[in-house]
């Protein structure tokens, strides 16, 4: 299945991904893979052949591109979301129209609105950290969801979050992969790296020596 196959099918295993060498000796992958096997020290672990065609050095390179994201990352938390801030516009709109004089809306509705907005941001940001949100998995999220590489999940509440897709050897064929590294990869580039670089090449250079120590 392609880039087509549903969020059950891309949810991220609890995998550590290795190539096994001469001898039975295992190389990660990436660093964050062998940190992860550091944590099962005394474990007993199966290990599962890919079935996968992948292209390693890719999916290392992939990393990369997020670990030289994340240095030059400022998180902006949006305190109040795009869903409530049109519900409190809407409500205002909707009780104006009630009231018989919609155009009231124009001229203190919207910004009874914004006030109100206004205010929970308020309320909002004094439990807000931005640097206690920055680690490279949120990054991560970010940029595959900024990237349009997500799926809809409804919660039980009736709230609504965005998952991105695993990158997974088992979800991903080495096609749909390339074309999530480049959107990603244009993601990093207009938020950031534009302003580190001078041209995109010089950006995927930067990313091929961060490989050595990803």
């Amino acid at each position: 299945m392609g880039m087509t196959q549903s969020i059950q099918k891309r949810t991220k295993p609890n995998e550590i991904l290795a190539v096994i060498g001469g001898g039975g000796f295992v190389s990660y992958a990436t660093n964050e893979d062998q940190e992860q096997a550091k944590n099962l020290t005394g474990r007993v672990v199966a290990i599962k052949p890919k079935s996968k065609a992948r292209n390693l050095k890719h999916h290392r390179k992939f990393f990369a591109l997020m670990k030289l994201g994340f240095m030059y990352w400022s998180p902006y938390m949006r305190l109040v979301s795009e869903p409530e801030d049109w519900i409190a516009r809407e409500v205002a709109r909707e009780f104006c129209k009630q009231a018989g004089k919609p155009e009231l809306f124009d001229q203190f509705g919207n910004d009874i609105a914004q006030h109100v907005i206004d205010r929970m941001a308020r309320k909002r940001s004094r439990r807000a950290d931005p640097e206690a949100y920055k680690c490279p998995d949120n990054y991560r999220h970010k940029i595959m969801v900024d990237a349009g590489f997500f799926e809809t999940v409804t919660l039980p509440n009736g709230g609504v979050i965005r998952r991105p897709w695993s990158v997974s050897f088992e979800n991903l064929a080495q096609e749909d992969f390339n074309k999530i590294y480049k959107g990603c990869f244009n993601v990093v580039w207009s938020e950031s790296l534009f302003q580190i670089f001078d041209d995109e090449a010089e950006a995927e250079n930067a990313v091929n020596q961060l490989m050595s120590f990803v």
